[in-house]
């Protein structure tokens, strides 16, 4: 297959994000002096969860979801602490706890250099921008999109155009997107007319009707679908 560009996105996709926000959000409620229980941590992923949903379809902004997650925390646990306190706590937290997946590295080396290669992703600019820097990732890419500096989150196109148009590809469409989230990933490159790749290592059944050129469950199969040489 001739690709002339993967996007990638970030989060669950090419960083653990999982163990990123477990160890930033027990920080972050210690260091404000509330106490990290379990009943806390479901709170707040339920919160969280429906606010990015939110999000993706443009009904809220990156800041407000910023910040209610821990207003909603803090009213439901009876804490009368400053969300914004919080949340500027964890933006930072979140950039500086977790890594990339073993296999990225690795996988970035071979593909530089024979693509070109871009990062597409929803979240805060601090937070994304702080794990590039201090794991040195940076030097892999030929763009960086971040929702929280462009000002429109995936699904929707224009930010999809946005990283073609970094990387000269404005008029091209052998480009494929690399993604764990369907509705925003995988509906992304759909709309946007890209090749979708969705990055399922836990082989979640595909239950939100969203149609996929290529289903991986190892980021390192991308150099068979690329036919990319040693």
């Amino acid at each position: 297959m001739a690709i002339d560009a993967v996007l990638f996105d970030l989060d669950y996709t090419l960083f653990d994000s999982e163990a990123s926000e477990r160890e930033a959000l027990n920080m972050t409620l210690l260091d404000n002096g509330v106490p990290p229980t379990d009943k806390a941590i479901t709170l707040y992923k339920a919160f969280n969860k429906s606010l990015w949903e939110m999000l993706e379809k443009e009904a809220i902004d990156l800041e407000y979801l910023r910040v209610n997650r821990f207003e909603q925390l803090l009213e439901a646990l009876d804490e009368s602490k400053d969300p914004k306190a919080l949340a500027d706590t964890y933006t930072t937290n979140l950039g500086k706890c977790g890594r990339f997946y073993p296999e990225v590295k690795p996988l970035l080396e071979r593909l530089q250099g024979k693509v070109k290669l871009a990062i597409v992703t929803n979240g805060v600019s601090e937070t994304q921008r702080l794990r590039l820097e201090i794991h040195d990732y940076e030097r892999y890419f030929d763009a960086i999109v971040v929702s929280g500096e462009f000002g429109i989150p995936k699904p929707n196109p224009a930010i999809f155009n946005e990283a073609l148009n970094l990387l000269g590809l404005s008029e091209d469409r052998n480009v494929m997107m690399v993604g764990d989230s369907l509705s925003s990933d995988m509906e992304g490159a759909r709309i946007s007319g890209l090749i979708s790749c969705w990055f399922n290592p836990e082989s979640d059944r595909n239950t939100a009707d969203v149609g996929v050129d290529y289903t991986i469950q190892s980021l390192i199969e991308l150099v068979e679908i690329l036919n990319i040489g040693s």
